[in-house]
């Protein structure tokens, strides 16, 4: 356990990671907090990877982590949402209505699970691929990049339209995936991962055209905008 933050949460905050989100929703619910800022590597082995110094406060080292007021830190992006929302959302402006099957907390966890393994299960080999072509020497480059073009339509990129089909239907008729109103833990969730995928130029959203407007739709807020500004560097391309 981290020492107490006088009252109000902490967010242990890593340039251009997952924590984006979370400094998002921080500034969404509009409550006091603290960020304490950190860097990677810009050089040598440790060049792109967090700091050592994110393991003295989580064994694991990783970005987002978040020290609460009584100095518990906790780390994953959905586990966290979920504790500010519950937390701090004394309104209810970010909680699942329960109105019906299609907006109770059952469904939001499917789709948070759905974020988190059935789509990032296939973002990371179409960014490891990509990442291959990018990063491979001059002199081999073409050869790369046609290998894993290839890899990426022949393995993956049916299952994307799959699941940006998915996506692209339950947004049909509201603003959010759970909400007509405000995001909710799946958004929160969810555009991460969207994000880095498109900004990558690995997946196309403008034919799915709810996704697409759902994503313009997250970084009009002007949460999002003051969570930029408060941040230290967010880009999801390479």
């Amino acid at each position: 356990m981290a020492a107490e933050t006088e009252g109000k949460p902490t967010l242990l905050h890593l340039d251009n990671s997952q924590s984006q989100t979370i400094l998002w929703l921080l500034e969404e619910l509009e409550i006091p907090y603290d960020i304490k800022f950190f860097e990677r590597g810009k050089s040598g082995a440790n060049k792109g990877r967090a700091p050592e110094s994110l393991k003295e406060t989580h064994p694991l080292g990783k970005s987002p982590q978040l020290i609460t007021a009584s100095g518990r830190v906790i780390v994953e992006r959905s586990a966290i949402s979920a504790y500010l929302i519950d937390t701090y959302d004394s309104a209810g402006k970010f909680k699942v209505s329960g109105a019906d099957d299609a907006h109770d907390l059952v469904r939001e966890n499917e789709l948070v699970g759905f974020a988190e393994a059935s789509f990032y299960a296939m973002a990371m080999p179409a960014l490891l691929l990509h990442f291959l072509g990018v990063y491979a020497p001059l002199v081999v480059r073409p050869l790369t990049w046609a290998v894993s073009t290839m890899l990426r339509k022949g393995m993956l990129d049916k299952e994307f339209d799959s699941q940006l089909k998915y996506m692209n239907n339950i947004l049909e008729g509201q603003e959010f995936f759970m909400s007509d109103g405000n995001p909710t833990r799946v958004d929160f969730v969810m555009i991460y991962f969207v994000q880095t995928l498109y900004n990558n130029k690995v997946i196309d959203i403008a034919p799915y055209a709810n996704v697409k407007a759902w994503f313009e739709r997250c970084f009009a807020r002007p949460a999002w905008k003051r969570s930029i500004e408060k941040g230290n560097g967010f880009s999801r391309g390479v």
